[in-house]
Formats: C-alpha cells, structure tokens, sequence
C-alpha cells in the first residue's frame, strides 16, 4: 500500500517545517497543523479513502493529529497529436475535446502536491 508511504512523507515534511518554524521564531510557536491541503494527479493512482484513513492512523499522536486532508485533483495538461489543441484532463476520458482523437501527449501527472498548510498556535487553542 503506497499510500501509507506517501502520508509518511507528507507528515515527514511537515512535521519538519514546523519545527524549524518553531526554533527560528521561539516567540509564535505552532502548536498543531489543523490541516493539509493537497492535490492528487489524474494519474496517481491513489485510493483516496485509504490515503485518508492512512493519514488519520499516522498523525495520531503527532503535531498532525486532528488535522483534516484535504484532496483535490491536479488537471493534466495535454497536448493532442493530431490537431495540436492544449487542453486539460480532471477526468481519465483521454480524448481531445477539439477533434475527438486519442493521440494526446501529456507529462506529470502522477504525483501529490502539498498546496498549503494550516497551522494553529497556542494563543489560536486558547480562544
């Protein structure tokens, strides 16, 4: 199961980050990551319930615990062969919406993006 695998990473570096944010400034420590957001790419083939349920299992008892993933899919830019129309795919309907061919070229695709995290600090949990 390579979600497990990519949630580790995930929780790997931004567990990291937070801790460097909090020795270079002592003053606004974070306290908790409240959430992640993410995109998936078309071609990820990833399970996104496992990787939810896997998320939820390894940020217990971490800076992460409680937080909430969220996932959105990242388009595929493509190109089509046959008449050169550049569009993008958030489906896996590989045909150019132009002419209708399936001779489309497109890089990437299968990876996970951290966008953005949410962090909380102690004076937030105070509130």
């Amino acid at each position: 199961m390579h979600e497990a695998t990519l949630v580790q990473g995930l929780l790997n570096m931004a567990i990291k980050a937070v801790e460097d944010h909090n020795k270079a400034h002592p003053e606004s420590p974070v306290s908790r990551i409240a959430e992640f957001q993410c995109e998936l790419g078309l071609l990820a083939c990833v399970e996104a319930q496992t990787l939810t349920a896997c998320f939820e299992l390894l940020a217990e008892g971490t800076l992460a615990e409680g937080a909430k993933l969220t996932l959105a899919c990242a388009p595929l830019a493509c190109t089509c062969n046959q008449c050169g129309h550049e569009f993008s795919l958030t489906q896996r309907h590989f045909v150019c919406p132009s002419c209708g061919g399936e001779n489309i070229h497109f890089n990437g695709g299968h990876g996970m993006t951290l966008m953005a995290l949410h962090v909380a600090s102690e004076e937030t949990d105070h509130d």
